[in-house]
């Protein structure tokens, strides 16, 4: 975790949350030992996923969780050996391999060790795949390039990779309202009623490398509308159907034990806090986007299609 300096305490504790909340939409947690992980598909098929890479996994896990995601009706174990880069590591884990079967996806770019692993996988008729290849191949033929075989070369802590845990602190201080002074120096200001996605939306996109502040639109409370109108900043408005903001704060307001405060979760004061924040996003020319039944990479996605456009407009 990257070290930041914080104003208070709350901002720590807040930011800590924060910061496992990217972790959990951007990343999975991965280590150099063997991993099992049951996903839960359907109780009709089992399958074997073992999953190897030279570097931390992640690229070869997310793919590997996109693929299965096309295939309802399979019960898949998956099987993580991460930073595999001698034929001693690979020696130790091809005994599972053998005992369990299934399938094989790996990132290796070591070509002993691939060439290797491809042996062990055709000798006991495992299906393998080097999942990066395709993309590798496609792209080397674009620009007329070979590849460079650096091992962990996406992972490495560039410029990029400074700018989004810049993203993320900015992120972590302009959460909630906080900081409205300086939101002049954010790429995206997201607008909301409560509870309609707007902190794991701006953490996510701060992953992305998008300086993302977020403002909650309170009943009875005008937002600063002269702190949103700056031109070099987007500004997107965010909705949800009013039943299921409701039942989300609902709930919200039960795990808090304050259900004496039902006007929050009240569904004809929603739909009167819904239709006036429609009314402003309309009124300012801000773009709209309903969250009510889109995941958050979904959510996110659009706003920076929303963005791009805005941003080749202004140039």
């Amino acid at each position: 975790m990257p070290v930041i300096r914080f104003l208070s305490t709350a901002y720590y504790h807040r930011y800590l949350l924060l910061y496992a909340l990217s972790s959990i939409l951007m990343t999975a947690s991965l280590t150099g030992s063997i991993t099992s992980r049951l996903y839960q598909m359907s109780p009709k098929q089992n399958i074997h996923i073992h999953l190897i890479s030279d570097a931390t996994g992640e690229t070869t896990h997310l793919l590997a969780r996109a693929a299965l995601g096309k295939f309802a009706g399979a019960h898949a174990i998956e099987h993580v050996w991460t930073l595999v880069r001698t034929m001693e590591h690979l020696e130790s884990i091809k005994a599972e391999i053998a005992e369990n079967g299934g399938v094989v996806f790996y990132s290796i770019s070591d070509p002993q060790i691939r060439a290797e692993l491809e042996q062990i996988c055709q000798k006991d008729k495992i299906p393998y795949l080097s999942i990066l290849d395709p993309a590798v191949r496609t792209l080397s033929k674009v620009l007329g390039k070979p590849t460079t075989a650096r091992i962990g070369a996406q992972h490495r802590m560039d410029e990029a990779y400074f700018n989004r845990m810049e993203a993320l602190e900015f992120a972590v201080h302009h959460d909630d309202g906080q900081a409205m002074s300086s939101v002049h120096n954010a790429d995206i200001l997201l607008v909301g009623v409560s509870r309609s996605s707007k902190t794991p939306t701006s953490i996510y996109l701060a992953n992305r490398g998008y300086k993302v502040a977020n403002y909650p639109l309170v009943p009875g409370i005008a937002p600063p509308l002269e702190m949103m109108q700056d031109k070099d900043v987007l500004v997107v408005g965010l909705i949800n159907e009013a039943r299921r903001l409701s039942q989300i704060r609902r709930n919200r307001l039960e795990s808090m034990n304050a259900e004496g405060n039902m006007d929050y979760a009240d569904i004809r004061k929603i739909n009167d806090e819904l239709n006036q924040a429609i009314k402003l996003f309309k009124d300012q020319g801000w773009p709209i986007i309903d969250v009510s039944r889109k995941s958050i990479e979904e959510t996110a996605a659009e706003i920076i299609n929303i963005y791009n456009h805005w941003v080749e407009d202004k140039s």
